[in-house]
């Protein structure tokens, strides 16, 4: 299948932009903030939560580590098999058209004609865009499957990749949280450094996601920090509602 499907649009944007994170592969950077905002956040209220009711540091920092090491492995296999999913979805539609162009040609032919009439070419026009399209079958399909289904090649991530992408995210985003821990014998100490890391992190998390999204500076990271407080604070609500209601 990758042998026969081409990404033009991708190689284009690479060789007018020069940089991988202007093609369609620079969407990975949607995994990675997700990933590393989540295991800030989920972190940090989980520690905040059983600092509550722990009073050893050592049994707050191995509850930390099995929180870290369970949502690493439930990040991991949640992207994998999101993203297994959405690659079947593609190859099925991919294999569907592959099958139509070779079974029913005229069809696939006046739809060629039908994609080019609404972008305003003439008769005339047409028929040169469908004897040059129909010339080479991989041309064919790669040209149904981008303007057709609507598939660009560069759409179809690798379940592994992406997976491991997000859990290393996740363990990036939790060290901030956990560190402290390490480091201060004092558990209310630690959880406030943790929260003073946190807000740091989340902050430059906002900051770099600029390269990327071309934002301001400031109001990206002003909007990751707050948008992360507020999670933490209700995930921290939530924590002590539910320890008392079992005390």
């Amino acid at each position: 299948m990758e042998d026969i499907i081409k990404n033009p649009v991708g190689d284009r944007l690479k060789a007018w932009h020069g940089e991988d994170w202007h093609t369609a592969k620079g969407r990975i950077i949607r995994d990675i903030v997700y990933a590393v905002d989540t295991g800030l956040v989920t972190t940090v209220s989980f520690l905040a939560g059983v600092s509550v009711s722990l009073i050893s540091r050592n049994k707050v920092v191995l509850a930390g580590l099995i929180q870290v090491f369970s949502g690493t492995l439930a990040i991991f296999f949640g992207s994998y098999i999101s993203t297994k999913a959405q690659k079947h979805f593609f190859e099925n539609q991919i294999e569907r058209e592959k099958k139509e162009i070779e079974e029913d040609p005229q069809k696939e032919t006046q739809e060629i004609r039908t994609i080019f009439h609404g972008m305003g070419f003439s008769e005339e026009e047409q028929e040169i865009a469908v004897k040059r399209i129909t010339q080479n079958k991989t041309r064919w399909l790669n040209f149904m499957i981008q303007e057709e289904i609507g598939i660009s090649p560069g759409l179809i991530d690798d379940p592994l990749e992406i997976g491991l992408v997000s859990a290393a995210s996740f363990i990036v985003g939790a060290l901030p949280a956990i560190l402290p821990f390490l480091i201060f014998d004092s558990i209310k100490l630690a959880i406030t450094v943790s929260a003073l890391f946190v807000m740091v992190f989340l902050f430059i998390l906002g900051v770099t996601k600029t390269r990327f999204t071309k934002l301001h500076w400031l109001s990206s990271g002003a909007e990751t920090l707050l948008f992360g407080i507020f999670s933490c604070g209700a995930g921290f609500a939530l924590g002590r509602l539910i320890a008392e209601y079992f005390h």
